[in-house]
């Protein structure tokens, strides 16, 4: 019995240390950040701007400095999620990146919820 308690504990403790790893990936990805998206396979050239808050909250700007998103992201190690919904569809996309840390930038593949694929590409640098 006494080893099962030992047991538990380190998976409790292990589950914890995880748990914190992860807030803090969130809090670090927190500020500015620019960049570009396209549809399909195409170039990323259209502007957008994300502020991400250090509780895993995101709002989207449009070139002019308009809302017109409002979401959540998620770190888990290199591997960036998010989801955000249209101010004025309420569409909701799904973002999925990887983020290089030397270059403070975050390259992957967007679509329709719940896909993170089916409408194009986009990249973003912190700023």
């Amino acid at each position: 019995m006494k080893i099962f308690r030992i047991l538990f504990l380190m998976a409790t403790l292990a589950a914890g240390l995880t748990a914190c790893q992860k807030d803090d990936d969130v809090k670090g990805m927190a500020g500015t950040w620019e960049g570009l998206w396209s549809f399909d396979q195409d170039e990323p050239a259209y502007y957008e701007r994300w502020e991400f808050k250090k509780n895993g909250e995101l709002y989207a700007y449009a070139l002019n400095g308009d809302l017109y998103a409002k979401g959540s992201f998620h770190m888990d190690g290199i591997t960036f999620t998010m989801e955000y919904e249209s101010e004025n569809s309420g569409s909701k996309y799904s973002f999925k990146g990887v983020y290089d840390e030397s270059l403070q930038e975050i390259n992957g593949t967007w679509g329709l919820s719940p896909s993170y694929t089916n409408r194009g590409l986009f990249v973003m640098t912190k700023q």
